[in-house]
């Protein structure tokens, strides 16, 4: 039993795997056990564990209980199935995020014919910490239990589970591309979007180690799955918060301290590539045949800007250039890249520095790497600048959701978002669902056709590597 509206019907909190709370929250996931009466799908299912995230663009509601490996599904009420399926993967640095968030509500696809699907997966030390069973990467075998779940059981919600297309954005994406080197996860999906996924994509498997070596050791326990799940989970959460990146706790720090710390304060959990659930690098999946069908990857255009802050209130030059000494970059690349913006603000040049170095060009190599196996590949550019932020990460969200009026959406966006950028974003993931281009060229590495998606969408040649002012028309 779902909630029916006048064109779809939503149904809320289906468990896919078994409850890992109150003593399996560093358990794999395991199969749930079958339903024996109608399960009630109206209301959103608890969360994984996760700390408190003091600056944050969007809702990110915490529910409590214990069966947190749900997922929500938003069906099509009319038109003939069966339909292409999405199954959204929320961000949220791998140290937050809940499919309970209101900005992933899936009713935009379900009325433009695609089954969408948003799966909770475990985050931080329950989804990627090392015990002594050797297991990593346990967010990834949520997911990949999740997907199990759409083959086996979106037909009956109307889905085509031969037609699946895996999307996230932040880590979501960064998840969903470490999915392509899952053997687990071979062939429960056929396309692949990409949305501002961070690097690195993975990490090392000793850093991975240490950090979880670290864990335990601050929380004054050995490293075993036993004495970890034994801990409170208030306990873990306020060792959670205290490793959250200095970006996103409250209060929020100084234009200047954010500055100084950019690129210093690396995630900590994330993807690895551990040998067994992630055995090849999405680079290396990507460059042969059989990973996926097609793929579309972008990234906006200044992504880091939200990370930095409010950047009409410059940054110092002393601080910029400490951020940029932290990403290997000198006082010259400074005043070059404050020469291609055309600015005399440092903070922009930082700001652009780091989403290039983070973003963009990772992106770039990896739609370069994919068009070379002869894959599909479409890339695009969000260039559409929110008041104060600019074209910063997350900004994007409601235009792909088409739903401007998100809770706390109208704020971040300002009164004048334009809404047929919404509908041609929308749009573009609607198409590629379907098994069509998005809606622009296939990206080649000899013109590396983008869509940049403003005011007035276009076409231009390699826009993951220009300066956002220098996106200029093809012609």
């Amino acid at each position: 039993m779902g909630i029916t509206r006048e064109a779809h019907t939503a149904y809320l909190g289906i468990p896919y795997a078994r409850a890992p709370y109150p003593s399996n929250a560093f358990d794999t996931p395991q199969p749930r056990e079958r339903f024996t009466t109608c399960f009630e799908a109206t209301s959103y299912g608890p969360s994984p564990a996760h700390p408190h995230v003091g600056q944050e663009l969007f809702p990110d509601p915490v529910v409590a209980g214990d069966e947190a490996l749900n997922l929500n599904v938003y069906a099509p009420s009319h038109g003939d199935g069966p339909f292409p399926v999405i199954v959204w993967l929320y961000g949220g640095g791998f140290f937050t995020g809940s499919n309970a968030s209101p900005w992933y509500d899936g009713a935009s696809f379900a009325r433009d014919g695609v089954v969408f699907v948003v799966p909770n997966y475990r985050v931080a030390a329950e989804g990627f910490m090392i015990l002594d069973d050797q297991v990593a990467n346990r967010a990834l075998l949520d997911i990949t239990a999740a997907l199990a779940w759409v083959r086996d059981n979106i037909a009956a919600f109307g889905g085509d589970p031969t037609n699946v297309t895996l999307a996230g954005q932040s880590a979501g994406a960064t998840a969903a591309l470490a999915l392509t080197g899952a053997p687990a996860a071979r062939g429960l999906f056929r396309r692949l979007v990409v949305m501002s996924a961070g690097t690195p994509l993975l990490t090392p498997l000793e850093r991975m180690r240490q950090l979880s070596a670290d864990f335990a050791d601050q929380l004054g326990i050995p490293q075993t799955r036993q004495a970890v799940s034994a801990t409170p989970t208030a306990r873990r959460m306020e060792l959670e918060q205290a490793w959250l990146p200095g970006e996103v706790r409250a209060p929020a720090e100084s234009v200047d301290d954010r500055a100084r710390r950019a690129g210093r304060d690396a995630l900590r959990w994330q993807p690895t590539l551990d040998g067994e659930v992630v055995t090849t690098t999405p680079e290396e999946a990507l460059s042969g045949s059989g990973a996926v069908e097609a793929l579309l990857i972008g990234t906006t255009t200044q992504e880091w800007n939200f990370i930095l802050g409010d950047l009409t209130t410059a940054p110092s030059t002393d601080a910029s250039l400490k951020g940029m000494a932290n990403l290997g970059f000198t006082a010259d690349d400074l005043d070059t890249y404050l020469s291609r913006l055309g600015s005399r603000n440092p903070g922009h040049a930082l700001a652009q520095a780091l989403s290039d170095r983070t973003f963009r060009r990772p992106a770039r190599r990896i739609a370069d790497t994919a068009a070379r196996a002869r894959i599909p590949t479409y890339t695009y550019q969000s260039a559409w600048p929110v008041p104060l932020f600019g074209a910063a990460h997350c900004a994007d969200l409601p235009f792909v959701f088409d739903h401007l009026d998100a809770p706390q959406a109208p704020e971040l966006l300002g009164p004048d978002a334009p809404r047929h950028m919404a509908e041609r974003m929308h749009t573009a993931l609607i198409r590629f669902a379907h098994g069509d281009n998005p809606g622009w060229s296939a990206y080649t590495v000899d013109e590396r056709r983008t869509m940049v998606f403003d005011h007035d969408s276009y076409e231009c040649t390699d826009g993951l590597a220009k300066t956002p002012n220098n996106l200029k028309k093809f012609t």
